[in-house]
């Protein structure tokens, strides 16, 4: 795929009202994904002027949100309930399946860029919507886990695919590709993503994967790909679970990961060259994973057992790595009688990582909040707290933390863990401009924009049905915490629910954010 506009295709999108959603204060109160989905081919370029959307408020540290729409997003003819993410970035609000990206700007604009414009290329997993800067500007990075068909003598191969794209107008900015068959040898190729890390200000990405052999005959268990938007190249680095990327430098775990393994170490690799800069051994973890990427420091769970003379226990740490130097800091944690839950990470990639334990029925257990200048845990509580509930944490933007506690949506200070007040907004704004208004929501227009393309509810290649803009009637129950934030609004999932057309997938709920 070449950068450009040729490649997604842009429509008119429909302003209207909004419903108020408030984030409250904070009170008492991995799956499985489908193997392979066929990749579209490349959408009819249809952009023409663009309508001139609402203004659009910004905030540092937004802390309020009003749903400006729901989104049916219907199926694509595979299942993709268990690989399905979404993203805001600027003023775009994201929805990323195996088959691409959509984007549905706040500004009255809508765009689709496919993972593959080869038909034949299937995708098998792909990374969460990542904010990056690409020459000072706001750019969605993103990679794909590819098999490429062959053609003549030439036979299948598996690859990592990386896109840049403009949030505004979906123009593709940068592309990059490696070909896995020099690590993982010939009919092989990548399996499930392990982790992904970003450099927010260079737009560098490194993602890790797992390694689809279907003879046995793989060279390795896992590997990382890196990326660079500058050069558009990209390397691989051998049997590496990658942590954290800065300025061509990453780090990232190494180690069997089972009961008795007693080899994990944090290492720090040179990306463009592939040579290790520094080791640092960690024997007492058997299981050591990356959780979560910050702008200085990659972040590791580790466990361990230690037998006694009676029975045995678990070690437990979050270990931070200096990505520019390899220096790692141990943050202990308790010892326990059993394994401890995974761990998640979240970070504004500013100076905040914030972390939570849950378990598989998303109940959080601990929280804890770092200062990724130091790498040090600066604050945390678990689920013993006689006075806090411990909240699932589902983004950090900008020195704020959004999460969920007893089933509401909560902001906290990530430099305290403090609850944070959230702003009263006040009713009965034009509805003109996305605000809120108290007569509820306006249907969408069903009419035909005026550069003559499709109207917005058009299924088109690779997304389904882009319509449902400014249509609030498929919002239910309690708002939830967003899943990704920027200075202009936010974006969450919630499930079809009773009202939303057949074959509908999930909802995609976009959030202005008004104060």
């Amino acid at each position: 795929m070449t950068p450009g506009g040729a490649n997604r295709a842009l429509r008119p999108l429909i302003a209207t009202t909004a419903a108020l959603v408030l984030l409250a204060g904070c009170g008492k109160s991995g799956d499985d994904k489908p193997q392979a989905e066929q990749s579209p081919g490349t959408p009819e370029a249809s952009a023409s002027s663009t309508p001139s959307g609402p203004g659009l408020a910004s905030f540092e540290q937004p802390k309020a949100f009003a749903p400006v729409s729901a989104i049916a997003e219907s199926s694509t003819g595979t299942s993709n309930l268990f690989a399905i993410e979404a993203g805001m970035v600027g003023p775009a609000s994201l929805y990323a399946l195996r088959s691409g990206l959509t984007g549905r700007t706040l500004t009255a604009n809508s765009w689709q860029v496919p993972s593959s414009d080869v038909p034949t290329t299937t995708t098998s997993d792909f990374t969460a919507p990542m904010a990056v800067q690409l020459d000072g500007k706001e750019a969605i990075a993103t990679a794909y886990v590819q098999r490429v068909q062959g053609s003549g003598t030439q036979k299948p191969h598996g690859q990592v695919a990386f896109q840049w794209i403009d949030p505004a107008e979906g123009d593709i900015l940068a592309t990059a590709a490696f070909d896995l068959t020099p690590l993982v040898g010939p009919g092989n190729g990548g399996g499930r993503l392990i982790s992904q890390a970003y450099d927010a200000a260079t737009g560098q990405v490194a993602v890790s994967l797992g390694v689809a052999t279907q003879d046995g005959n793989a060279k390795l268990r896992d590997l990382t790909v890196f990326a660079d938007p500058a050069t558009k190249k990209a390397t691989g680095i051998p049997s590496l679970r990658v942590g954290g990327v800065l300025n061509g430098e990453v780090v990232g775990a190494r180690g069997d990961q089972h009961e008795s393994a007693k080899n994990s170490a944090i290492v720090q690799v040179d990306a463009v060259a592939g040579t290790v800069r520094k080791t640092t051994a960690v024997p007492a973890m058997n299981y050591l994973t990356p959780v979560g990427t910050g702008g200085k420091h990659g972040y590791f769970a580790g466990s361990g057992y230690q037998q006694d003379s009676t029975s045995g226990r678990y070690l437990s740490s979050v270990f931070a790595a200096d990505i520019a130097t390899g220096t790692v800091v141990d943050n202990k944690f308790p010892i326990a009688e059993s394994r401890p839950e995974p761990t998640s990470c979240f970070s504004d990639h500013v100076s905040s990582v914030v972390c939570h334990r849950a378990t598989a029925m998303r109940e959080a257990q601990v929280v804890a909040g770092f200062d990724d200048t130091t790498g040090k845990k600066t604050w945390g509580y678990d689920s013993t707290s006689a006075n806090r509930v411990v909240p699932l944490v589902t983004a950090v933007y900008n020195g704020l933390v959004y999460g969920s506690a007893d089933d509401t949506a909560v902001v906290l200070d990530a430099k305290t863990g403090q609850d944070v007040s959230v702003p009263t907004p006040t009713t009965g704004a034009s509805p003109t401009d996305g605000s809120p208004t108290d007569g509820g929501s306006t249907p969408p227009d069903s009419g035909t924009p005026s550069d003559g393309s499709s109207p917005a509810g058009t299924p088109t290649s690779g997304s389904g049905n882009l319509g449902g803009w400014g249509d609030l009637s498929l919002l239910h129950g309690k708002p939830k915490s967003p899943e990704m934030v920027s200075k202009y609004g936010s974006v969450y999932l919630q499930d079809a629910g009773s009202k939303a057309p057949l074959g509908t997938e999930k909802i995609l709920v976009v959030q202005k954010a008004i104060g």
